[in-house]
């Protein structure tokens, strides 16, 4: 969301700017963590046979390609595919935990992916998302007026409740 806010439609050089300056810092800021716990015995190592290099080279190599199809996916297609993609990842790698991992999904972890699934969906509604549905129930509420506008009586009549929109908090923020 930030490359798209900073750049907007980033060209090839842009993207793999962007992925470069993005390792460096990774590299930069984060390889010291684990000298850090080795060296004050936080984390222990035998010795590096015990290390499991296949799942990391794995999850190295799977982390790249995301990065490198996210980043120069957006320059190519559409950002709405892209972001699509990214939701159903979401179901997708709990269906793999599931089954290669033997997780027991209860109530919290379902609500937590459903959340982040609508976390991402709720990022593809475009800005004026909310004054659109305001339109849409008044134009709606509308059709419904003339044929109750004799019915109406008592203290409701003549204050008009339902043809009053709301301001949207984002003509605030600008």
């Amino acid at each position: 969301v930030l490359f798209k806010m900073v750049l907007g439609s980033a060209k090839f050089g842009e993207a793999a700017l962007f992925l470069s300056i993005v390792g460096s810092a990774n590299f930069v800021f984060i390889s010291f963590v684990p000298v850090i716990l080795y060296f004050t015995h936080v984390e222990y190592i035998g010795s590096p046979a015990d290390i499991p290099w296949a799942y990391l080279c794995g999850v190295a190599a799977l982390l790249f390609a995301f990065n490198i199809l996210v980043n120069f996916g957006i320059a190519i297609t559409y950002p709405t595919l892209i972001s699509l993609g990214i939701v159903l990842s979401v179901p997708v790698n709990a269906m793999v935990d599931l089954y290669t991992c033997d997780i027991n999904f209860n109530t919290v972890r379902l609500i937590a992916v459903f959340i982040i699934c609508l976390g991402f969906l709720m990022l593809l509604l475009p800005e004026d998302w909310d004054q659109c549905i305001i339109r849409l129930t008044t134009k709606l509420r509308k059709r419904d007026d003339p044929a109750e506008a004799g019915g109406e009586t008592g203290a409701n009549a003549g204050l008009n409740w339902r043809g009053r929109g709301r301001t949207s908090l984002s003509t605030y923020a600008r």
